[in-house]
């Protein structure tokens, strides 16, 4: 092979070789943002998702542990009923209703998170059947609160309400309370109101259990989802 050729081969082999390491760069990076833009998208909704999922089991294990040791739920033992809340002043909100009225707020945040999560799932990029599984321990919880007489229609409705649209942010503790003292809004969290009135005074324990263990399980999947921690152990350390 003469001079000429050899050269000719050689340019066209490295020119070959130049060219597919473009290709696979160019490819991997593709891989690489759509990778990324799928982890932001996920952890954009099952980040807090899980954060509300470790507070709600946080709060409502409070009241559990307390009515196993002493029968009730005293700082929540406020109210006889929902109405009551109407003639409360906002220093009632931020001191004797506190108890009460923001575990109502964690519980309502936790079902706004799980509406707009179900809403998406079919956006979401989970690995294998995940999204499946996801959408059944969703479900899971909704129908142990619905044994609680909160039904899912209402779950849904008192979720919708807590997001500030368009903005899209969940409501403060304080617009909550501003929230629950237009009567012709509060009714609509009447059933979440009498369900933690009535856990507060010992009643509903096996239903409060339910609850509880729905919600471990839809926080334990989250983790594992995330390859985060252990929320639920987390929250429970931080108290201490």
């Amino acid at each position: 092979m003469d001079t000429l050729s050899v050269t000719l081969v050689s340019a066209l082999t490295s020119g070959a070789v130049s060219a597919g390491l473009v290709w696979l760069t160019s490819r991997q990076q593709r891989r690489d943002s759509h990778r990324t833009q799928r982890d932001f998208h996920n952890m954009s909704y099952l980040n807090p998702l899980r954060w509300h999922t470790a507070e709600a089991h946080h709060r409502l294990s409070l009241y559990a542990a307390s009515i196993d040791r002493h029968g009730s739920y005293q700082p929540a033992q406020v109210l006889n009923e929902p109405r009551e809340i109407d003639d409360e002043s906002e220093a009632w909100f931020a001191g004797t209703g506190i108890a009460l009225v923001s575990s109502i707020w964690i519980t309502a945040c936790l079902f706004a998170q799980m509406t707009r999560t179900r809403h998406d799932i079919p956006f979401l990029r989970l690995p294998g059947t995940d999204d499946t599984r996801l959408a059944a321990l969703i479900l899971k919880v909704h129908v142990a609160f619905a044994a609680c007489d909160v039904y899912y229609a209402t779950q849904s409705s008192i979720g919708t309400d807590v997001i500030l649209e368009p903005e899209g942010r969940l409501r403060s503790y304080r617009e909550f309370c501003d929230l629950l003292s237009q009567p012709d809004r509060r009714v609509w969290a009447d059933p979440l109101i009498w369900f933690h009135l009535a856990i507060a005074n010992g009643e509903r324990r096996p239903n409060l259990q339910r609850v509880l263990d729905a919600i471990q399980e839809l926080s334990n999947f989250l983790d594992e989802s995330l390859a985060g921690g252990a929320s639920l152990h987390a929250r429970w350390a931080a108290e201490r």
